[in-house]
């Protein structure tokens, strides 16, 4: 890897880093050292139970899926579901949208 993708690396890890102590109320989430053969979260004291990884790309698909159900859903939350050929489930949303979306679902999972 190189020095300009790592350093691109870090820059996304600072960046999610901010997003996660402003948009889910972590005001101690830092930035794990990262150390060769290390299974540690890119981000440490984020939410209790979850494994923060973190990736920055040129281009993702999702983000034009995730564009496209904002479009398409007026006021509710977008959410894609997707999966590759033969493997498992995944969901994207906006990290601003999370707290709606986890409150939508946990009402409609006790209804």
């Amino acid at each position: 890897m190189g020095k300009a993708s790592r350093d691109k690396g870090k820059r996304g890890e600072r960046e999610a880093r901010d997003v996660v102590r402003s948009v889910w109320n972590c005001p101690n989430c830092i930035r794990s050292a990262q150390v060769s053969g290390s299974f540690t979260s890119d981000l440490m004291y984020g939410p209790e139970g979850l494994h923060l990884e973190v990736k920055r790309y040129a281009r993702i698909a999702a983000v034009r899926w995730l564009q496209q159900a904002q479009n398409d859903s007026k006021e509710d939350v977008p959410v894609v579901l997707f999966k590759e050929d033969r493997g498992e489930w995944y969901i994207a949303l906006p990290i601003d949208r999370s707290e709606e979306f986890c409150r939508t679902l946990l009402k409609h999972l006790n209804e």
